[in-house]
């Protein structure tokens, strides 16, 4: 009797066929994008109090897809796994001056690397998400654009960074199903707003669809930093975990309050990395 045989990588690794089996079905996709990093806050002066800095958009998201190949018994293929590509730095909150400051913006995660099945197939990556920008005295900071899967069109989209004292963007979750052995996952939600002159939420992930080897959910988007004296830190994205979706951006940094000497702004918060891709082989024995 006939059976379905999988065997899934998400690692390096190779793949040998089996006697008797010639036709197989690769699932398979790059690694995620990395979230783009939290802008930083502006520092406050003697007469007014800065504003936060805008949150970092979550990384590109790359759908799982299937293709049917025509393979040789007693070959050994070598599987290449993607790599996830770094989230973006944080950037630094406003020294302390009496005239008031602006902070720097953060810059954005990294494209992911393809997944390949013995460089017949390739499986492309998502790409990074962009940088929030900074906060000023009178500069609010901007969220950031969410990065793309290379097949955005079949996939779901991540969110993007939340403005200066607003929420992320949640990631979306997938609709239908692009196979009957596999279910999609979650997508992740935005991260929470700083509070008054406070950083914007970084945007969630969404999860790959139906597909995808694990069924993971996408990651939460960092909180933006509260305004206090100095402004606060954001706190970092929450990290994708293998097999996941694109990682959440960083929150950005909270603006300092008004002060007699002027005060700091906080600091962006580094966007988390990409997960890896992954393959999986499917076979009937």
């Amino acid at each position: 009797m006939s059976k379905y045989v999988k065997q899934t990588f998400t690692t390096s690794g190779s793949w040998t066929c089996p006697a008797g089996v010639v036709n197989i079905i690769v699932w398979g996709r790059g690694g995620a994008g990395g979230g783009g990093g939290g802008g930083g806050g502006g520092g406050g002066s003697t007469t007014a109090a800065a504003r936060g800095g805008g949150a970092g958009g979550s990384g590109g998201t790359v759908p799982s897809l299937a293709y049917q190949l025509t393979v040789v018994p007693g070959t050994t293929y070598t599987v290449t796994i993607g790599s996830g590509g770094a989230g973006g730095a944080g950037g630094t909150g406003a020294t302390a001056l009496a005239a008031g400051n602006g902070g720097t913006s953060g810059t954005a995660g990294s494209v992911g690397t393809s997944s390949t099945f013995d460089g017949i197939l390739a499986f492309q990556p998502g790409s990074g998400g962009a940088g929030g920008t900074f906060g000023g005295l009178t500069t609010t900071g901007q969220g950031a654009v969410a990065g793309f899967g290379t097949w955005s069109d079949q996939g779901p989209i991540s969110g993007n960074g939340g403005t200066a004292n607003t929420v992320g963007a949640s990631g979306t979750v997938p609709l239908g199903a692009l196979s009957p052995f596999f279910a999609p996952g979650t997508g992740g939600s935005g991260g929470a707003a700083g509070g008054a002159q406070g950083g914007g939420g970084g945007g969630g992930s969404s999860a790959p669809p139906a597909g995808d080897a694990t069924g993971p959910n996408g990651s939460t988007g960092g909180a933006g930093g509260a305004a206090l004296l100095p402004g606060n830190n954001a706190p970092t994205a929450t990290a994708a975990t293998a097999g996941s979706g694109g990682p959440g951006g960083g929150g950005g940094g909270g603006g300092g309050r008004l002060a007699t000497t002027g005060s700091a702004g906080g600091n962006g918060a580094t966007g988390a990395n990409g997960s890896n891709g992954q393959i999986v082989v499917m076979w009937v024995e």
